[in-house]
Formats: C-alpha cells, structure tokens, sequence
C-alpha cells in the first residue's frame, strides 16, 4: 500500500499526526526481539507483517489498537526509542516530508519495560537534531496521554510534559474515546493549556459530531485529531470554523478502523469544501502501511480534490503547526510559499 509514485512523492509535505509508536519498522521489531530475547510469532519479516500489520477494514478502532501489543513490547529500551525515532525521520524524509510532528505516550510506551521517561526522550531528541541537521526538516513533539491509562496518569504525563515544555510543544488525549469519556481529563489537560501548552484531541474518529462539539467546549483545543464525523452536523463545522480549529485527518487509517464505511465516503473533501482546515496525514504508518504519500493518492485519486487542494492542506497545516516560528520559517519559506 505505501506509496513513491513521483506524483505524490516529489511534492513537499507537512505531517502533524503521526504516533510513534505505530511507525516501527518490521526489521526493527526483530532486531530488537533477538537482541532482547523477546518473543515473537515469527521472525521473519513476511510472517510477522501478518502479525503487526493491519490490511484490511477491521471492525472498530478498538481492534486496530489491540494489535499495537507487539509494537508496546519493542520497546525495551532509550537507545531503542532513539533508533525508532531516527528511522521515522529517515522514512519521512523519503516522502520529502519537510515539516513533522512526532507524537507518543510515554506511559503506555515506557511502562512495559520500566524505562525513564527522561532518558527516553533524550534519546528522541538526539534523533530530533540529526534529522533536522541532516534531512533539512524541521520536527515538533507532542506527548500523549492516553485515555486507557486513567487520570492520574493524565495527570502524570501533563506534568512531564509541562517540564520538559522547551522540547515538547503540545500535548493530546488520545486512546478509545467510546470507552474513556472526558471528564476525567479535562482538568489536567486545561493545566497543559494553561502552562503554555498547545493541545489536541482525538476526538470525532468513531464517535458522532456531538462528541467533537463537547471536545471543542471542554477543552478549548487548538486542533483536533480526526474530527470526521463533524460533518454530520453543520452546527459543527461552522463552531470548528469559528474557533479556528484545524482538523488532523488520516483518510486511510478511518477506513481501516471502519470509522468511514468505504474509502469513497470519507468526508476528507467535503469538509475541505465546507471551509474547514483539514489536513492528511498518516497515522500509524507501519501498522496501517501507508504513508503520506498513499494519503495523498487517496485525497486526489479517490477524493475528488485537486493537488493545489493538496497543497493547500499542507499551508494549513504549516499554520496550524506547534513548531516554533523560530525552527520552521526556513522550512516554510523554503518549501511552503
């Protein structure tokens, strides 16, 4: 399914959503399982393909999260984290992607082997500058809380993150929102807000339009992950228009999680048409194998939009990212005038 046709590939690409966690390389997983003595159903990289990647429509979001077990067990240790970073970096700068937001859990990546937090995230820094140095991009982070692991871990990560605010831009509330309602969350994530912290929420990936209208009222988010079920309601849209809210959509991985019945009804377009800032994004791109590229294939082959909608999208998404003005100007007068 990933994508290098020229078409797509030879255009100049933002990317704000994409989970680490869900971008790493089959080769990696086996390396680091034979490394670490861990178990895995194969090790050879066709057979564990079938084990670690998701082809098909499955039927909900919640069974596409359950084969991210794999993935969680990877991760044994900070120069691991480093070399996860660094290969992303590398297979981005192959789309020619040129501005990249990175986003992870660190309780949900980190718990399962005990690793420090803070050593984790040096090992993504030092991955962080050698891509900037060396594939001329310029790569946000957001730290993610997830949903699954309950509010005082909520409360755990946002604070982390509120440390380490010089590295770390924004922080998101991810995880299955049908089974993890709001409340909990909104006081620390407000805190994120409060301290300086842009925010974002998945919110309105398989869940109606009411759930992104109380996303929007409870946490005031500066842009929200998916959001594609907005466009059943059109008081909706337009309150996301008029806060200025841009959406972080992943066409490919909607139709996976079975969050847009077929790939010709994702509302991507639509939304698009109706005014709203929408961006295309990947996703989890090793676990869904796509790419930015495929997204593209998809928003113009199937969609119906244009490459100078394309286009579009990627200014939008260059506004609305939460890179500093300082680390992106070069990137965007460069590639984004």
């Amino acid at each position: 399914m990933k994508n290098f046709d020229p078409k797509y590939n030879d255009i100049p690409k933002t990317e704000i959503h994409c989970h680490l966690e869900g971008a790493i390389r089959t080769q990696t997983i086996i390396d680091v399982a034979r490394e670490y003595n861990l178990k895995l159903p194969s090790y050879e990289v066709s057979e564990l393909d079938k084990h670690v990647k998701v082809y098909d429509q499955l039927q909900s979001l919640q069974a596409v999260l359950e084969a991210f077990d794999i993935f969680q067990d990877s991760i044994t240790s900070p120069a691991v984290f480093e070399r996860i970073a660094w290969e992303l970096f590398e297979d981005c700068a192959k789309q020619n992607i040129k501005l990249f937001e990175v986003r992870f859990s660190p309780d949900w990546a980190f718990h399962g082997h005990n690793l420090d937090w803070d050593a984790c995230l040096e090992g993504l820094l030092r991955a962080q500058e050698r891509a900037e140095r060396e594939l001329d991009m310029a790569i946000g982070i957001i730290a993610i809380t997830s949903r699954g692991m309950g509010a005082e871990s909520c409360v755990k990560t946002v604070d982390w993150a509120i440390r380490h605010q010089k590295h770390i831009q924004a922080v998101d509330l991810a995880d299955g929102e049908l089974l993890y309602p709001m409340d909990d969350f909104v006081k620390p994530i407000r805190k994120a807000k409060d301290a300086g912290l842009k925010v974002t929420i998945h919110s309105g990936e398989d869940t109606p339009a009411s759930a992104v209208w109380d996303t929007i009222h409870a946490f005031q988010p500066d842009r929200i992950g998916h959001g594609i079920h907005s466009i059943e309601d059109m008081k909706v849209v337009e309150l996301i228009k008029e806060r200025n809210i841009t959406l972080e959509v992943n066409p490919w991985s909607n139709y996976l999680t079975n969050s847009v019945k077929t790939i010709e009804e994702h509302p991507l377009k639509k939304l698009f048409d109706l005014g709203v800032k929408v961006t295309i994004n990947s996703d989890d791109p090793e676990v869904l194998e796509t790419n930015v590229n495929n997204e593209y294939r998809i928003a113009y082959e199937v969609l119906g939009m244009s490459l100078d909608d394309i286009k579009t999208c990627n200014r939008f998404a260059c506004e609305a990212s939460f890179i500093s003005a300082e680390k992106k100007t070069r990137i965007l007068e460069t590639y984004f005038q």
